[in-house]
C-alpha cells in the first residue's frame, strides 16, 4: 500500500505566498533554507480540515529533505509547477486540497494537487529512513510520505528515476503499517485520531473532505 502525510513550517506560523520570480526553477528545497539553519529535532504540525484539526509531531533532522519539501510547499516558500497550467507558482501549496484516498480504519492521504494521486510539485525526493521508522510504523497516527507510484492504465510521460522516489503526498495512518518499512518516508506521529476516523469514514458519494490549511511551528 502507498501511504503519504507530513508538514510544517518555520517561525511559528504559516507565511502567505510569495509570488514567483522571473524564470525560477522549480526545485526540492534545502532543508538549512527552509529553517533557517539546521533543522530542528522536532517540530509542531497542526492539518486543519473540515472535520476538525489534526495536531502531528515530525522529526526534521530525521528526515531533513522530506520536512524541508513538506514545510517549504506548506508555507509558500517553495515553488512549484501547477500540473494543470505548467505555470510555476509559489503560494501555500497544501491549502484547499482533498483527502482523495480514504480506506475506513486504515489511512487517509492529501497532497495530490489532481485529486486523484497522480499529481505533485514538479519535482520528487528519495525516501529518507531511520531506526526509529519501525516503531512508528508498528501503532496508529503514523505521519508518512508516500512514495511514487505508477499511475494506473496510463503512462507517465515524466517518471522519476530508478528507485523510491516520493512527492508530495501525506498520509495518517490508523492502523499499523509495518508492511511499509523502508518503503516510505515516515515523518512523525499524530494525535486526534478521532478526526482521522471521521475523515476516513466520510461518504464516498459526498465531497471529498477537504485540508483548508496546514501550519507548522517550532
Amino acid at each position: 500500500m502507498a501511504i503519504a502525510l507530513a508538514v510544517a513550517a518555520a517561525g511559528g506560523c504559516a507565511r502567505r505566498g510569495v509570488p514567483p520570480r522571473a524564470g525560477e526553477i522549480v526545485a526540492p528545497p534545502e532543508p538549512a533554507v527552509i529553517f533557517g539553519g539546521p533543522p530542528p529535532a522536532h517540530a509542531r504540525l497542526e492539518l486543519e480540515t473540515d472535520a476538525g484539526t489534526i495536531h502531528c509531531e515530525i522529526d526534521p533532522a530525521r528526515v531533513p529533505r522530506a520536512a524541508a519539501l513538506v514545510v517549504g510547499l506548506a508555507r509558500g516558500d517553495t515553488p512549484f509547477r501547477n500540473p494543470r497550467t505548467g505555470a510555476v507558482e509559489r503560494r501555500p501549496y497544501y491549502d484547499g486540497l482533498t483527502f482523495f484516498r480514504r480506506l475506513p480504519g486504515e489511512m487517509i492521504q492529501t497532497g495530490c494537487p489532481l485529486g486523484d494521486g497522480t499529481g505533485h510539485p514538479g519535482y520528487r525526493i528519495p525516501v529518507e529512513t531511520s531506526a526509529g521508522d519501525a516503531d512508528l510504523l508498528a501503532r496508529p497516527g503514523a505521519l508518512l510520505l508516500a512514495r511514487y507510484q505508477p499511475a494506473p492504465s496510463r503512462a507517465d510521460p515524466n517518471p522519476p528515476p530508478p528507485g523510491q522516489v516520493i512527492g508530495s503526498q501525506l498520509a495518517v495512518a490508523l492502523a499499523p503499517m509495518t508492511q511499509n518499512l523502508g518503503k516510505v518516508t515516515v515523518l512523525g506521529r499524530c494525535g486526534d485520531l478521532d478526526v482521522v476516523r471521521k475523515i476516513s469514514d466520510a461518504p464516498r458519494a459526498a465531497p471529498a473532505p477537504v485540508l483548508r490549511a496546514l501550519r507548522a511551528s517550532w
